[in-house]
């Protein structure tokens, strides 16, 4: 009995570990990662729970550079990200706290914000002037990609790059209850405060 017990709550931890939700702070929401018709499907399947409450969806790319996954993300995600408290700052990587963020800098077109923890890694793209401000992830921890990149709308727009979805989904109850059983690509639990 004392094994099982510790079976389960073994499990239970590793599944808040990987899909970046801490242990005090409920998660209310979940994000979807992946090809847009996969996620169009899990949103459609999730408005008929009872306690379901919103989603939002936004295009983002991925870029493969020197074997390097990077995400890329407008501004617009970006902003839409910051104002539901989805942005963290790392601010202790051996204890893995973090810290929501309030802003973001402006994006001017031709520049780039990169976010990632790997502080010698100098990204470079075509066209645009790529700036390091730190070490922020989505959510509490890393779960789609290492880096993300951030750019202007119009440059977004313009950039290579396998055109992804996000999907937000936001619970009246922890989504995490029920088991995290979406055929996305990769799903993250978060705590939506807006």
């Amino acid at each position: 009995m004392k094994k099982t017990i510790l079976g389960i709550f073994t499990a239970l931890m590793a599944v808040m570990v990987l899909t970046g939700c801490g242990l005090f702070a409920k998660a209310n929401g979940v994000i979807l990662y992946g090809e847009e018709e996969e996620v169009v499907k899990a949103v459609e399947k999730e408005k008929e729970k009872d306690d379901f409450i919103e989603e939002e969806q936004h295009k983002f790319k991925m870029l493969i550079k020197d074997d390097r996954e990077i995400m890329i993300l407008a501004e617009k995600t970006a902003q839409s990200l910051v104002k539901k408290k989805l942005i963290s700052e790392i601010t202790n990587q051996a204890k893995a706290k973090t810290e929501v963020i309030s802003s973001l800098s402006k994006v001017a077109k031709g520049e780039g914000l990169l976010f990632t923890k790997d502080k010698a890694y100098e990204l470079e793209i075509e066209n645009i002037t790529i700036k390091d401000e730190g070490n922020l992830v989505i959510g509490e921890g890393r779960v789609f990609t290492d880096l993300f990149l951030i750019v202007n709308d119009e440059d977004w727009a313009s950039l290579a790059g396998t055109e992804k979805t996000m999907a937000i989904l936001k619970y009246d109850t922890d989504p995490s209850a029920e088991g995290l059983r979406y055929e996305v690509e990769k799903t993250q639990l978060v705590r939506i405060q807006d």
